[in-house]
């Protein structure tokens, strides 16, 4: 039930032009002017610069493989389990190598979340940006390896549609920390639609919280009689009960501890409750998410 990302190589050129700028340019991104998004990004570069004068192979296969797993979970948390992330590359530079790709998606908004995610993590930001789910923290930390060690990176430039977006750098753990130190714990229950089991190594289901739209995995005991019943709400909404930890916004980011997974389908049989039945003027003023997200808060 895994989501499955990969590069499918469209274009490769060694040359000394990318996006339309010279690529020595392009390497001391400094000069480049970040500006305010004015419409969505649609390629993202990512400029790896070694601590030497090239790159070793190895930390060219370490980076993109990091670079994947970023793509992929924030794909997924924009678009669900099912969304099968496709990313293309439209050019790949040498020496300070640079890999520009692409989403398949005609509109995508996930390589806009890419830049201006990354960009406020690096700026040292304790909220998760939007499609930051609890994976894509973990993801950036990861980065860190390719800043230690024989072939390390110096840094990661990410430049989206000419502009450069963040510079990822040894750094990154720290800063990925203050999201994940953030939030807080509570017991509870969180609903919403169960679209992924993972027994490899711990028993894990995800849900897709009805109320932030985030994936949010929760661990449940590796029990047979566990196993089978998340296979039978497998595409249900339901109802999980255990230690529920929150980003600092409010957003759920795991469940841990599990006590219960129900059925949570709604039944068409019942009436519906009338609008009113919650604080509508609250609601309507900030937005459900936003509301529901100040109640957890506060409780």
């Amino acid at each position: 039930m895994r989501i499955r990302a990969e590069f499918v190589v469209v274009q490769t050129r060694l040359e000394s032009c990318m996006i339309g700028l010279p690529i020595a340019m392009l390497l001391r991104c400094s000069m480049l002017t970040v500006v305010g998004a004015t419409r969505m990004a649609d390629d993202l570069t990512f400029v790896i610069n070694p601590e030497e004068d090239v790159a070793s192979l190895g930390l060219l296969l370490k980076s993109l493989e990091d670079i994947r797993r970023l793509l992929r979970d924030v794909d997924m948390a924009a678009y669900g389990v099912r969304s099968r992330s496709h990313w293309l590359v439209q050019r790949l530079e040498s020496r300070s190598p640079a890999i520009t790709v692409r989403s398949h998606r005609s509109g995508c908004d996930v390589p806009q979340a890419v830049a201006s995610g990354v960009g406020a993590v690096t700026a040292g930001t304790d909220r998760p940006p939007r499609y930051f789910s609890e994976q894509a923290p973990f993801d950036l930390q990861r980065m860190k390896r390719l800043f230690s060690g024989r072939d390390r990176a110096r840094s990661i430039v990410l430049v989206a549609d000419g502009r450069r977006a963040a510079t990822i750098d040894k750094n990154i753990s720290e800063q990925v920390d203050r999201i994940l130190t953030a939030g807080y714990r509570n017991l509870g229950s969180l609903q919403g639609s169960l679209e992924a089991i993972d027994v490899h190594s711990t028993a894990e289901v995800t849900i897709w919280d009805r109320i932030s739209g985030s994936p949010v995995r929760c661990a449940v005991p590796r029990e047979q009689e566990w196993i089978s019943r998340a296979k039978d709400l497998l595409d249900r909404r339901v109802s999980i009960t255990g230690n529920i930890r929150y980003f600092a916004n409010g957003t759920p980011r795991s469940v841990s501890d599990v006590t219960d997974i129900e059925d949570a389908t709604p039944d068409p049989s019942l009436p519906r409750a009338e609008f009113g039945s919650i604080p509508d003027e609250g609601v309507r003023r900030v937005g459900a998410a936003e509301w529901l997200s100040s109640v957890r808060r506060a409780g």
